[in-house]
């Protein structure tokens, strides 16, 4: 016996297959219906030209319709043919279909006093449009409504040709020109004036003497041609398109001036970019999506030592950098892995635009290599040779430690200032006495700052007035500024303050008494006591 589940499932089933039964019958049923009613539409009005559509496809037409339609020698859809076709004799066509579902039954006449008119009406979703035209041309056998079509779309190919930029012509194979537009007719008389003005000589004058007959085997030919205008500086370039077309070819001439000067513009550039790659001493390599080399500037032969046969060869950027490694051009890694890694790493910097390295090389050369990526997945290196740069930079750094180690031998307490109020430098004994910061943080002390603080650690007095008097006058500070002061522990204190070149100032600070301040060096801080000092000063 089935369970209750099973039993649903299969009423479900039986059900589901019934619905989709019903619903094919229906819808054959409504296509039957339709087609039956299509033909009986079509059968009331036999005899007549008469098309019926439903929505924009056309499903039937009489025999005469049928001869009128045509065939389709484009993709538009079926109603859009019907409309070319019929517009310009109806120019109110299509704007009066739009409304005809709504008004169920339209009559259209055509324009001015023409015969003939059309009944256009809605049945069951379908258009049944009939053509009431009783006029035909008897030498041609053709109906009013096509001679007017093929008159249409005549004048609108005529217009097309005549009204064109491009120059455009007929040439026949011994080269003589039976057709011509509007453009090329006034450039012929520009180049070769009619003997009688105002009359356009025929046939008219060649303007490309060097454009023939076109190939035989179809397929159109392009070529650039150049003429000179009367009264013009420079040459007129044409891109000329020629295609067989029976026995003779049709020529179009478009105007090319603007991408010729495009051209040499860009080939100047490229010359002018190849001198000045030529003459950079930095070395430059650039390497495509593939990562192949597709550029590279002298200065990189010299700089990396590599043939140029190897980087005319265009290899890949991987085995450029193990040929430099080969060469010793490469800092050596620990192992060949982390050089590999490392390599790989490279790249992606590159790829980022991140990628800016010191290359210390084994032969004691230091190389600053760059990466930087380019368009469409491209990345360019720049080498350059450094090692001048590196060599006078540690040299700077020795001179400045020597200097700094001499001056913390100097026993007076020496800072300098730069002509901004920063504080630039000072000696061992300076911090000693003032117990200021190490000398790493001096960047961030300002002048103001410092005498401030020097005046809290003495007794008041009126020696930094004038120390401000005399660091705000500029005549003042031609000489040197000296006096003499008391700290809060009781030592007496000798200040002196020398302007120097580029604006800097520097104080001097040295143990004494108000009756004479010692030279340079003569005594030292830290062997003075409180209690040997005068009382007063």
């Amino acid at each position: 016996m089935l369970s209750s589940f099973n039993f649903q499932l299969l009423f479900v089933s039986v059900a589901s297959i019934l619905s989709a039964g019903i619903i094919l019958a229906l819808t054959a049923w409504i296509f039957d219906k339709k087609r039956m009613n299509a033909r009986q539409l079509l059968k009331e009005v036999e005899g007549q030209a008469v098309f019926l559509f439903d929505d924009t496809d056309l499903i039937d037409a009489t025999p005469e319709a049928q001869r009128l339609f045509g065939d389709k020698t484009s993709d538009r859809p079926d109603w859009e043919h019907f409309l070319a076709l019929l517009s310009p004799r109806y120019p109110e066509l299509r704007s009066r279909l739009e409304k005809l579902a709504d008004e169920s039954q339209i009559t259209i006449h055509p324009k001015d006093d023409e015969t003939g008119w059309i009944e256009a009406e809605y049945w069951d979703g379908l258009a049944r449009i009939t053509l009431h035209d009783s006029t035909q041309d008897a030498h041609y056998g053709m109906s009013a409504i096509a001679i007017d079509a093929l008159e249409d779309e005549l004048n609108t190919l005529r217009s097309l040709a005549e009204d064109a930029p491009q120059l455009i012509w007929k040439q026949e194979e011994e080269g003589a020109i039976t057709w011509a537009n509007r453009a090329y007719l006034t450039l012929a008389d520009a180049l070769h004036p009619s003997a009688t003005p105002g009359v356009t000589a025929w046939p008219p004058a060649k303007i490309f003497e060097t454009i023939g007959p076109a190939p035989a085997h179809g397929q159109p030919s392009v070529r650039r041609v150049a003429i000179r205008i009367p009264g013009a500086t420079d040459e007129d370039w044409f891109e000329v398109t020629s295609m067989r077309r029976g026995t003779g070819s049709i020529h179009f001439a478009m105007d090319s001036n603007s991408t010729v000067r495009a051209e040499v513009a860009q080939r100047h550039f490229v010359q002018t970019l190849t001198k000045t790659f030529a003459n950079l001493s930095t070395g430059i390599a650039i390497f495509d999506r593939q990562r192949k080399l597709v550029m590279f500037n002298p200065a990189l032969l010299d700089l990396t030592n590599l043939p140029v046969e190897f980087l005319s060869a265009r290899p890949q950027i991987q085995a450029m950098l193990d040929r430099l490694r080969e060469g010793r051009m490469l800092p050596e890694p620990k192992d060949y892995v982390s050089w590999r890694d490392q390599m790989t790493a490279l790249e992606n910097a590159a790829t980022n635009g991140t990628y800016s390295e010191h290359w210390t090389l084994p032969g004691g050369q230091t190389y600053r290599v760059t990466g930087r990526p380019h368009p469409d997945g491209a990345i360019a290196f720049l080498f350059e040779d450094i090692s001048a740069e590196i060599s006078l930079t540690r040299r700077f750094r020795s001179e400045i430690e020597l200097g700094h180690a001499v001056l913390d031998q100097v026993q007076e307490a020496i800072a300098v200032f730069s002509g901004s109020g920063t504080l630039t430098m000072t000696n061992k004994a300076y911090r000693e006495l003032w117990e200021s910061l190490p000398e790493t943080t001096l960047t961030d002390i300002r002048l103001t700052e410092e005498l401030h603080s020097w005046q809290n650690s003495c007794t008041p007095s009126s020696v930094w007035v004038e120390l401000r008097g005399f660091l705000d006058d500029p005549l003042s500070q031609q000489e040197e500024w000296t006096k003499a002061t008391r700290m809060k522990d009781g030592r007496m204190l000798n200040c002196r303050c020398k302007t120097l070149p580029g604006g800097s100032v520097m104080f001097g600070f040295s143990p004494g008494n108000s009756a004479r301040i010692p030279a340079l060096g003569e005594h030292d801080f830290r062997s003075t006591r409180s209690e040997e000092i005068p009382a007063t000063a």
